[in-house]
């Protein structure tokens, strides 16, 4: 069941009604008013100087909380500091002074969406879930001279970024800060499947690259998120956006994620609620409406499709001032910091059978096209492999859709290297199980043979996309239990890119996107702690 976020919804506005944007009162770093310094997510829970905390734990009547009692006083037309009194202490009215962000989450919002109506339903109905961020929060960069002008927000591609760009950012993918948290204990999680009834948070480390502090309660501009999660791809795919955990109703749809303030060099964690059937069924529409574009899933349907990728969605988050546009979805991270990818994602293999046969998984993904201009040699793209696992455990495939392989790669006379096509019938021999092979439609099977394997294909049309399978063929009774190391697959295209000194388009060659899986052994009989299980 849906909560309101403690720290994203709640928190973040307590520290604009109480001034923490310039470091006042309850932002004062150094000398916190009553003991109480909202530069803390902990602070509502710890003691101030009247001895006791703000929030009574376990009390989840909202007027026996004493900071719900003192903003209801204020809400109620009480003066600041008008004294309210709660379990035998008194406690001051609070915020003393009407600020522009008060009025505007309590004062002018409709009822039912105001501040406080959030903050009793967190309290009576959703017992004070604590879900803050802490690993997140400890992703952040030391702060760092902004030196572009004005406010420029970004997300984090990587440790230490700090927005310069354009950049070499190697598994851009792989590296950024963005996270999947658990939406009841704020702790960062990767769970093995995404199933109907939970609900996450997806959680970013943003910055402000600017010489100026941001946003509303520095009166400026907003400074604006907003993200997205897409079926497993290396660049581009169906997806459906996520609504921002800055609302203050839970049945707010809005993608708008406000970040209320942000100083120059400095950084903050966004956030937005993952509702898995909410995403589930709006990327099932997304992949019916590319279906009907021409999209070949290989003889999947799309829910399918989708059920073959159980905790692997690609997220991107994007960042923009208000009044200008958030960059396309197709922006590379390496030429714009307004813009993130997280495609990385734990793979299991699993070591039951004691058969000496093979065994394959395969792993499902989606292409697409970067946005080209109609210049010579523009358009191609490559798929690039990149592996640490060892060639005596593991063997890899890629296989497309037949018709698909047609159209991308035959069609457009695409070059490969480090790959042969393996006959259809030699690999069903190879692998004599049922549901062995990648698709139910006939494909065409890639066994990789040498280093760094390629793939070359398309320039395919905007909007359109294709499907591909990674097949990882291991024998069981042979891999150990544990961690066996890294699969990534890149994504380079011929792109046009502006010169700036001569100021024409040349084509170049860069990473778009791409996707890293972590390949972990499971042996039913060793238990978390390595120790083997017997009957």
């Amino acid at each position: 069941m849906s909560k309101i976020s403690y720290y994203f919804t709640l928190f973040k506005k307590f520290q604009v009604f109480n001034h923490v944007p310039t470091q006042t009162v309850h932002g004062n770093p150094g000398f916190p008013t009553g003991g109480f310094n909202l530069n803390d997510p902990n602070a509502p829970f710890n003691p101030t100087n009247i001895g006791v905390s703000p929030l009574t734990a376990g009390e989840f009547v909202s007027a026996n909380n004493p900071l719900w009692a003192i903003l209801n006083s204020r809400a109620s037309g009480n003066p600041g500091f008008a004294p309210v009194t709660v379990a035998g202490n008194d406690w001051p009215t609070m915020p003393p002074s009407l600020t522009p962000e008060w009025t505007a989450f309590q004062v002018t919002p409709p009822a039912g969406s105001r501040f406080l109506d959030a903050f009793d339903h967190w309290i009576a109905v959703d017992h004070q879930t604590r879900d803050t961020p802490n690993g997140v929060i400890a992703a952040k960069p030391a702060s760092f001279t902004g030196s572009d002008p004005g406010a420029v927000p970004f997300v984090c591609s990587m440790p230490g970024d700090q927005g310069a760009r354009p950049a070499s950012i190697p598994n851009f993918w792989a590296t950024s800060l963005i996270f999947l948290v658990d939406a009841n204990t704020g702790a960062t999680v990767t769970p093995g499947t995404l199933d109907t009834g939970q609900e996450y948070y997806l959680a970013a480390v943003i910055g402000n690259r600017g010489n100026t502090n941001g946003g509303r309660s520095f009166n400026q501009p907003q400074l604006q998120f907003a993200a997205s999660v897409m079926v497993w791809n290396t660049f581009l795919s169906p997806g459906v956006q996520l609504p921002s955990l800055s609302n203050l109703t839970l049945n707010d749809t809005n993608g708008i994620y406000e970040q209320y303030f942000l100083r120059s060099g400095q950084y903050d964690v966004v956030g937005f609620r993952l509702n898995v059937q909410t995403v589930f069924n709006g990327i099932i529409a997304a992949i019916n409406d590319a279906v009907m574009n021409g999209l070949n899933l290989g003889g999947f349907t799309p829910e399918q499709w989708v059920h073959n990728q159980p905790a692997h969605l690609c997220a991107k988050v994007v960042a923009r001032l208000q009044g200008t546009n958030f960059p396309n979805a197709d922006t590379s991270p390496e030429q714009d910091s307004h813009i993130a990818q997280k495609n990385l994602a734990p793979f299991n293999v699993n070591l039951v059978s004691t058969d000496a046969n093979p065994d394959i998984i395969w792993k499902n993904f989606l292409i697409g096209q970067p946005l080209f201009f109609l210049i010579k040699g523009a358009g191609k793209n490559t798929l690039l492999l990149t592996t640490g696992l060892g060639r005596d455990l593991f063997q890899l495939y890629i296989a497309m859709p037949a018709r698909t392989y047609e159209r991308l790669v035959r069609a457009t006379k695409g070059e490969m290297r480090g790959l042969k096509e393996v006959p259809v019938k030699e690999f069903e021999s190879r692998h004599p199980r049922k549901n062995a092979l990648p698709f139910p439609e006939e494909a065409v099977i890639l066994q990789v043979t040498g280093e760094a394997p390629a793939l070359q294909f398309g320039p395919m049309e905007e909007g359109q996309f294709g499907a591909v399978a990674l097949g990882i063929e291991y024998i069981p009774a042979k891999v150990p239990h544990g961690t066996h190391g890294d699969i990534t697959i890149a994504q380079e295209s011929l792109a046009a890119r502006l010169d700036r000194g001569s100021g024409c388009y040349k084509v170049e060659r860069a990473v778009v996107g791409g996707f890293t899986l972590q390949l972990r052994a499971d042996d039913p009989n060793i238990d978390p702690k390595g120790r083997k299980i017997t009957v």
